[in-house]
């Protein structure tokens, strides 16, 4: 296993020894063949400079030649078929790679192959109906986001131009690529409750402060999750036994749960933080957002004045009318 590391390491600095070689090779040619060429025409060709004769040998090698500028003496024209023969050959093939390497990166991001330097992004784990509403939610807030996960419908994801990574999310290699270090939020939408947890302990381990949030298939394993480090767990069979049991005695309740738990149409529930000490009259919010309640101290607050101090790092609950 070392030796065959030690192998591909040494080949990929061989590619770029060759990639350096041809850089230096074409280079040359264009400071060779514009001193050379200026030698030797500078008395034939009326007010030749170096620019010039820079600008003779790229029109040389990239097989324009406007004909504009020609070598009229004997050194001229060596060096005219010095530079066709070493330049051309050398800008076909610097252009060869650079068409290889756009080539091998389209389809990387195609195929989820490839790494993501996106900053205060949200990585989704999973691809599903959850991951998709979710999806739907962020793109609504404007939110940058990819999705990670082993079994990928890349066709499906390229047809909603959503970045993903192909791989395992459990492991450090996959993580990375969806450059962990700078994410925000972690979103588990995995419907194995196991791998969620290998998933959190994983992505922990490489960004302590991210923000890990969950679904939770089985109410018996909410405990463990939050020892795994996951910061927000949403229990399907809690919420939805409580949405069922509303919708038999209290139909329009549930109607505005569900209503309030979208962004994209009809109204919207939000957050704001409070920045600095103030009242809440002075907080500056839109004409059709309103205040329905103070997070203060772990609680909510649903009682509360117009002119109620607010201090620092308390948060408002907002409700308003979708734009």
């Amino acid at each position: 296993m070392l030796l065959l590391r030690l192998i591909n390491r040494i080949r990929a600095l061989r590619r770029h020894v060759d990639k350096f070689r041809i850089l230096v090779l074409l280079l040359g040619v264009l400071v060779f063949g514009s001193i050379a060429f200026y030698y030797f025409e500078r008395g034939s060709i009326e007010e030749l400079n170096m620019g010039d004769a820079l600008y003779w040998v790229l029109v040389t090698i990239t097989t324009v030649g406007y004909g504009d500028i020609r070598p009229t003496t004997l050194g001229g024209r060596i060096i005219f078929v010095l530079v066709a023969l070493g330049g051309i050959g050398t800008i076909a093939y610097v252009f060869e790679q650079f068409i290889a390497f756009s080539t091998k990166n389209q389809i990387k991001v195609l195929f989820g192959s490839g790494a993501v330097k996106m900053k205060r992004h949200t990585i989704i784990v999973g691809w599903n109906a959850k991951a998709e509403e979710a999806i739907k939610e962020l793109r609504h807030a404007d939110e940058e986001f990819l999705v990670v996960g082993s079994e990928l419908d890349h066709a499906a994801l390229n047809a909603e131009e959503i970045h993903h990574i192909s791989g395992d999310p459990t492991k450090s290699e996959t993580l990375n690529r969806c450059n962990i270090k700078e994410a925000k939020t972690l979103m588990l939408s995995l419907e194995d409750d196991s791998e969620t947890i290998m998933v959190a302990l994983a992505a922990r381990k490489q960004n302590p402060n991210i923000n890990i949030i969950a679904t939770c298939e089985t109410q018996e394993h909410v405990e463990m999750m939050r020892g795994a480090g996951i910061d927000h767990i949403i229990s399907y069979a809690e919420i939805s036994g409580r949405l069922l049991a509303h919708a038999v005695t209290e139909p329009v309740v549930v109607a505005f749960i569900v209503d309030a738990t979208t962004s994209v149409e009809g109204f919207d529930l939000k957050q704001i933080k409070v920045e600095a000490k103030m009242k809440l009259s002075d907080m500056s919010l839109r004409e059709d957002e309103r205040v329905i309640a103070l997070y203060q101290n772990g609680r909510f607050i649903l009682d509360f004045a117009a002119d109620a101090m607010l201090e620092e790092g308390e948060y408002l609950v907002i409700i308003a009318a979708t734009s």
